[in-house]
């Protein structure tokens, strides 16, 4: 699947060379929290923070805060891997994810997806008017998607560093630094 390969030569975050102590993890962890809330202060440039619509339950589930760089939480994460499991799952992709070749083509899959809902996601929030462009300009608008997608592919990484050098899942992480 040409998804697959791409996927593989995509940017991602190593595992340790070797076992980290409990030091080391709870460090990780926390520079990936510290990270999440100082995201979750820095507000999109360009757009009108009175306007932008508020969800406070979307945004405890989904770990994001409205009009910031963490808008998009980890919605895209969660939509690309619930699809994906549901391909491989019904047999659609016939991967075996117990090898390492079907481990690999499905995150290497899985993080591509997510990174294009990061997109979709992003498109979808200023045309519906969630996060308003301030000015009205296509440029703003371009550029006020880009930075909530950049925002998504922040987080996505920072969910691998969180479950490779860290406690858990960034994505547990996100839910219960937003609660």
């Amino acid at each position: 699947m040409v998804l697959a390969e791409i996927g593989a030569s995509f940017p991602s975050v190593i595992k340790p060379v070797q076992r980290l102590t409990f030091k080391d993890k709870a460090k990780w962890t926390l520079i990936i929290l510290a990270l999440y809330f100082l995201m979750g202060s820095v507000i999109i440039w360009g757009i009108n923070p009175d306007a932008v619509v508020e969800f406070e339950f979307y945004e405890i589930i989904f770990g994001s805060k409205m009009g910031s760089l963490i808008t998009l939480g980890i919605g895209p994460i969660v939509t690309a891997s619930i699809i994906l499991q549901l391909l491989v799952g019904s047999k659609i992709l016939n991967w075996d994810t117990k090898t390492p070749d079907g481990k690999a083509k499905f995150m290497g899959t899985q993080k591509i997806l997510a990174v294009t809902f990061c997109f979709i996601e992003a498109i979808a929030y200023v045309i519906a008017g969630a996060i308003p462009p301030a000015g009205g300009g296509a440029l703003i608008a371009f550029l006020v998607i880009l930075q909530l997608a950049f925002g998504g592919i922040i987080i996505m990484f920072m969910d691998e560093v969180c479950s490779k050098w860290g406690f858990g899942s960034g994505i547990s992480l996100f839910i219960a630094a937003g609660v």
